[in-house]
Formats: C-alpha cells, structure tokens, sequence
C-alpha cells in the first residue's frame, strides 16, 4: 500500500469526509488500526499479514492521532492492579512427652488445638 499522503482533498474526498468525518483513506487506515489492536498482534505482524506498509501504518496512526481523530488505536497493555499482601504462614511442631509430634500450619483455634494435645497426649 501506499503512504499516507497530505495532499489537498478532492472534492469527492470532501463529500466523503463530511458525511462520515473522515475520508476513504483515513476510514481504511482506522479500521486497519482497530482490527490490528482487537487482534493484538504488533504493527508489523499485522502489516506483514494483511500485505500493508508497515511505515505506512506508523504513518496513518500518526496522522489519525494529529487530527484528533484517534487519540490510540490501542489499548493499554497492562491495568494497575492492587497485590494484597499474603497473611504470614505460621509453622507449628509441638512435641509431646509421650514422643507423639503434633505439626500443622495456619492460624490457631485454641479448643481445637487442645482437643488434639489431649488426644495427643493419650497415645502411647
């Protein structure tokens, strides 16, 4: 494809960007940057794809971009996000007399644990 040029407007150019507020070539430029953005593949792989310029399509979205037309045809990569921090894992090995080892992990249910020391602690 050819690049982008800035020559005046035909009339039949006028008529057309007037209609839709852009003209043939910026409307096919457009589309071509939307569907390369929707489809998320790099300018140049979408080029190489659809048998455009790739410098043609730097272009375009230039000029898109310089007339207001299309602020970016893309979306942002990444979103902000907020990481929460993971709440401390707590390792607990209680060894009793009887040489019963009693191991678990996470947070401690007082009842529960004695009931377990109790039961624990009856073995033999």
């Amino acid at each position: 494809m050819s690049e982008v040029s800035q020559a005046p407007l035909s009339s039949k150019a006028m008529a057309a960007c007037t209609q839709t507020g852009l003209t043939d070539r910026q409307q096919f430029w457009l589309e071509h940057l939307r569907a390369c953005a929707k489809a998320n593949q790099t300018t140049k792989d979408y080029a190489q794809a659809h048998g455009l310029s790739v410098k043609a399509m730097y272009t375009a979205r230039k000029h898109l971009a310089q007339r207001g037309i299309s602020k970016s045809t893309t979306t942002a990569p990444f979103a902000r996000v907020r990481v929460a921090p993971s709440p401390p894992t707590t390792q607990w090995r209680i060894q009793l007399s009887n040489g019963t080892m009693v191991s678990f992990s996470g947070a401690v249910d007082g009842q529960a644990l004695c009931a377990i020391l109790h039961a624990a602690a009856s073995l033999s």
